[in-house]
């Protein structure tokens, strides 16, 4: 009660400070947008306070926002959540039950979020990070994990902890079994006695799960969760990770083959090569999509001439037409684990709010060149 507490008491101050941000004139638009839409997920969720990977999505977004205004406010909302499960991975049985258990990929994301806040904290509180440093560690002795990450979700979820939790500690074993577990699930190593071979190398895109292997079904989300975990992997791997080209050969061919097919609105669609069956914008993935591209082009890996119009097009989707007046972020695809048409403009959720932060603040860095 006490942690929730703390969560109102956040929420009504980051009212107080939106308009109050002191940023570059160019990127504020691009934050202020990002803490309206924040502010008005707070204050009208119904959703259940969760340490699941829906909410811990949006926690990625708040601390990423969080670093990029400094609001008091978020950084309060994002402690009382983490002390509110002890800095623990969650244990919550949101889909069926899982063979691994704390170790399904679904219950890790939360650990990425603790990470940053044990970084921002100047890394003095063990504790912060202690619970998941045991359960990767337990992973890694574990040689059953190896085929693990059977959806393509699972990137996502797992390495964005995976890639902090090797950064901040130093220790390249979380860097070598990031790779394992990214190998055996999205390529077609050799090496491997359990592939899914998620990575098409002829659309250069990721397929969702072994149930669409072979076909031309790309699940937009599924994608957008890929994108986020080659970020992740990238963004934290050390130049000396022979691992870290493999990443960015794969993130640049998703780029190009996203950049092919982005709409005339510039967002995508929840069935990436359907679009005339799928004819509804979609942010969950766009979001992904917006955030990834302008990361590249942010850290000079994705060509500025090239990609730039590229994530023009996707930010004024994103922000014109799914972010409404009030603040609700909507043509969100609720869960789900395959293409649909359950997407409206009111379709909203904590993970679709949590990734189009995520944009929104590579958006804001790279609005100088945009201006």
């Amino acid at each position: 009660m006490v942690a929730k507490l703390i969560l109102s008491l956040a929420v009504s101050a980051l009212m107080s400070e939106c308009s109050s941000v002191v940023v570059m004139a160019d990127a504020s638009t691009a934050l202020d947008d990002a803490l309206r839409a924040s502010r008005y997920y707070m204050n009208h969720t119904t959703e259940p306070y969760s340490c699941s990977w829906e909410h811990s999505t949006f926690m990625l977004g708040v601390i990423e926002l969080y670093k990029s205004t400094n609001s008091p406010a978020l950084l309060e909302y994002s402690k009382a959540w983490a002390r509110n499960y002890n800095y623990q991975l969650c244990t919550e049985k949101t889909h069926k039950p899982h063979p691994f258990g704390i170790k399904d990929a679904n219950n890790q994301l939360c650990g990425a979020t603790y990470i940053e806040l044990y970084n921002l904290g100047g890394k003095t509180n063990a504790n912060e990070i202690e619970a998941t440093k045991q359960e990767f560690d337990a992973e890694i002795a574990d040689p059953t994990m190896t085929g693990s990450w059977s959806w393509v979700d699972a990137l996502f979820m797992a390495m964005n902890t995976y890639a902090r939790l090797g950064k901040t500690t130093g220790d390249k074993k979380y860097f070598d079994k990031m790779f394992a577990n990214f190998n055996a699930s999205a390529l077609a190593g050799p090496d491997q006695k359990t592939t899914y071979h998620f990575w098409s190398d002829k659309y250069n895109l990721f397929y969702r799960d072994d149930r669409f292997l072979n076909t031309n079904v790309f699940w937009g989300r599924g994608n957008g969760w890929a994108m986020g975990a080659l970020v992740a992997a990238i963004e934290n791997s050390p130049p000396s990770d022979p691992h870290r080209a493999v990443y960015i050969d794969l993130f640049k061919k998703q780029a190009a083959s996203l950049k092919a097919i982005q709409s005339k609105d510039g967002c995508w669609r929840s069935s990436l090569l359907n679009v005339t069956g799928y004819p509804s914008p979609e942010t969950t993935g766009s979001s992904c999509f917006t955030y990834g591209i302008a990361y590249g082009i942010n850290n000079n890996i994705l060509d500025s001439a090239t990609y730039l119009p590229v994530a023009e097009q996707a930010w004024t989707c994103l922000s014109q037409t799914a972010l409404q007046p009030s603040g609700l972020f909507g043509y969100c695809q609720p869960v789900g684990g395959s293409p649909e048409h359950n997407i409206s403009p009111n379709s909203t959720s904590d993970f679709c709010v949590g990734q189009f932060l995520l944009a929104a603040t590579q958006i804001a860095k790279l609005a100088p060149a945009m201006a």
